[in-house]
C-alpha cells in the first residue's frame, strides 16, 4: 500500500484511504490496526478484501491514534505504513451569556 492519507476526521471517526501496491498476481487483503498513541495498546483492527479504504468509528473524542496499515497475500505481507491521526474535539462555546431584551 502507498499514499495513505486520513481523508476525513470527525469527533468519533477517521477515514483512511490508500492506493493498493503491486499484488504479485495474487488476491490481496488490506489490514488496519488502530493503537492508542498514549500507551500503544491495540484498540482494534479491520480487514478489507475490496480496497485499502477504512472507516474507523466509535473512537474517543479528541484522542490521538497510531494507524498501522499493510497488505497481505499468499506470498506474504507488505511493509507497514504508520500514520498518526486524531479525532476532533467537540466544538467549544465561544459566546457569553445571552440576555433577552423585552
Amino acid at each position: 500500500m502507498r499514499n495513505c492519507l486520513v481523508t476525513n476526521h470527525t469527533t468519533d471517526s477517521l477515514l483512511i484511504q490508500c492506493e493498493p501496491g503491486y499484488d504479485g498476481g495474487l488476491p490481496q487483503t488490506f489490514h488496519l490496526e488502530v493503537y492508542s498513541s498514549t500507551n500503544e495498546h491495540l484498540r482494534g483492527n479491520m480487514t478489507s478484501e475490496d480496497s485499502p479504504s477504512f472507516l474507523v468509528q466509535d473512537l474517543l473524542t479528541g484522542t490521538s491514534f497510531i494507524l498501522v496499515l499493510y497488505a497481505a497475500n499468499a506470498k506474504g505481507r507488505s511493509n507497514s505504513v504508520a500514520l498518526v491521526a486524531s479525532t476532533l474535539r467537540p466544538a467549544e462555546r465561544h459566546t457569553g451569556k445571552i440576555h433577552l431584551l423585552n
